[in-house]
């Protein structure tokens, strides 16, 4: 009977936690239809590719609420790319991937001419990334531009589902030129260092430094902001603060999450983390360190390349967050006229529909779906949350079991440095906790945790990679990290005393709480 392989390394970086049913339909549909683009430019025969479809559709699974990646599927379609056997490794070391086992179901069997014409499609497809990458930057500033001036309140559900559809194949119908980006960066940051290895280098200099990261604008903005208006009563009323809303309001913590609240969607949000930023002792020190960046070591081929596919991965990913911004403003606008025809209590049960559910229109159902749904999920946030889980057929097998460790951890170092600090437990960065000076341990950080980790020493996650979210932001602040620290959440407690080796990727616990 067929495996079934649940991981959620990686995706757990965009989607932590319990996740509702609104938007894992639409990260569901966005990954069937890329995955489906990018096999489909590679293949360019359509009766092979149909043959695909079970995997298309399931790419990603919820269980328990919680998103993980069928990484079987994934397997199946990696093994369709040249020299798979090599890349499957290369892949798994990107994105962190812990048990390398590989469990692969054989789609199709290709003939010789069949594959030799995927691999030269591929190989010619590999070579436009970087001019197809700054296209699509092109491609998304376009949608981007229709939106605003084809968005308003006086939409009708239909036409904002209407409106949704139009930027979908705008956007996502585009969009799977990102992950041959990502392969691009992964093949080539692997190449370099396996270069480096020989000669007893560490890579992370090679791949830090990279000027004007997408990552860091958001949070170099703010900072200034924080400087320049930080004590002003009325923040929400400058102009440069508004400007800031339209260019970086989706880049927030959990900003992949629909139902999670941005800067953009609630403002209020937006002027309390200036003042915070404002009243840190440290506020002077972070603009230094930002506007002090290292700058990359270039003199290797490899290096320039993997540079390049990190830089153009950044930038999509910010405008990844721009995109589900656009999706947010239309459901939560969905939501208020549900609400407005009392086919739903509050605006914001929209997130507990499904988008196929809304556009099939029978509402006399929805207050009963969401209430049900309501208390599922409660029940779902009471559960534990897994790295990898097993299933023959719909039988769990098999589940990821805490490592009993002794108060000496060993990961991945991605950020050089060694810094001995007190330890500051967090499952998400809206938790009000101080983190001045102090070394941030989590299961994995979003691209909104940069706001946070500018006020921390070093960094410690669960998961993660050479170029994972928290790898990156990390190099750039100059901040030691290490992630793919199993149980160091479980572990290490808020106010131990620990000690990090961003170098070594050792950890260990100098005096317990």
């Amino acid at each position: 009977m067929k495996l079934t392989i649940l991981d959620n390394s990686n995706i757990v970086e965009s989607y932590p936690g319990i996740t509702l049913p609104l938007t894992y339909s639409f990260i569901q549909g966005a990954y069937k239809g890329i995955f489906k683009g990018l096999v489909g430019n590679s293949l360019k025969n359509d009766k092979i590719l149909t043959k695909f479809d079970n995997v298309f559709d399931n790419m990603l699974k919820s269980y328990n609420g919680r998103v993980y990646y069928c990484i079987n599927n994934w397997y199946s379609l990696i093994d369709v790319m040249p020299l798979s056997k090599k890349i499957i490794p290369v892949w798994q070391d990107m994105l962190g991937v812990q048990s390398t086992d590989v469990y692969l179901e054989n789609v199709h069997s290709f003939t010789f001419w069949q594959r030799a014409k995927t691999y030269i499609n591929m190989t010619l497809n590999s070579v436009s990334i970087p001019r197809k990458m700054e296209r699509l930057d092109k491609d998304f500033a376009d949608a981007q531009k229709y939106f605003e001036e084809t968005y308003s309140d006086s939409l009708s559900i239909d036409e904002l589902l209407a409106l949704f559809y139009e930027l979908k194949c705008r956007i996502l119908d585009k969009w799977h030129i990102t992950l041959s980006n990502d392969l691009y960066a992964f093949i080539w940051t692997g190449i370099l260092k396996r270069q480096l290895k020989k000669k007893g280098i560490d890579v992370t200099g090679y791949i830090s430094g990279i000027t004007s990261l997408e990552s860091l604008k958001p949070v170099k903005e703010l900072l200034r902001l924080a400087k320049k208006y930080g004590e002003n009563e009325d923040i929400l009323n400058e102009p440069e603060v508004q400007e800031y809303i339209k260019l970086y309001g989706d880049r927030s913590p959990c900003e992949l999450k629909l139902e999670v609240m941005t800067y953009r969607a609630e403002p209020t949000l937006l002027a309390r983390q200036i003042r915070e930023y404002a009243n840190s002792d440290r506020l002077d020190d972070m603009i230094c360190n930002l506007e002090n960046q290292s700058t990359p070591l270039k003199n290797t081929y490899a290096a320039k390349k993997a540079q390049l596919g990190i830089k153009h991965r950044e930038i999509s990913r910010l405008n990844r967050s721009r995109m589900y911004g656009m999706a947010r403003c239309i459901f939560m606008r969905i939501g208020e006229l549900l609400c407005e025809g009392k086919h739903i209590d509050e605006w914001f049960d929209v997130f507990y529909l499904e988008i196929s559910e809304i556009e099939n229109g029978d509402y006399a159902s929805f207050k009963q779906k969401i209430t049900e749904r309501k208390l599922e999920y409660e029940e779902y946030e009471k559960l534990p949350a897994h790295s990898r889980l097993v299933f023959r057929g719909n039988k769990l097998i098999d589940e990821n079991i805490a490592k009993n460790w002794t108060g000496e951890f060993t990961g991945i170092g991605t950020s050089g440095g060694s810094i001995t600090a007190e330890a500051v437990v967090l499952e998400s960065p809206n938790e009000k906790v101080d983190v001045k000076g102090k070394i941030i341990i989590t299961q994995t950080t979003d691209p909104g945790w940069v706001f946070l980790l500018t006020m921390a020493s070093g960094i410690v996650a669960e998961k993660g990679s050479l170029l994972s979210h928290t790898a990156i932001v990390s190099r750039e602040l100059n901040i030691p990290a290490v992630v793919a620290v199993e149980s160091a959440t479980s572990v290490i407690k808020t106010g131990d005393i620990i000690e990090i080796n961003g170098d070594t990727g050792r950890v260990k616990i100098v005096q317990a709480n």
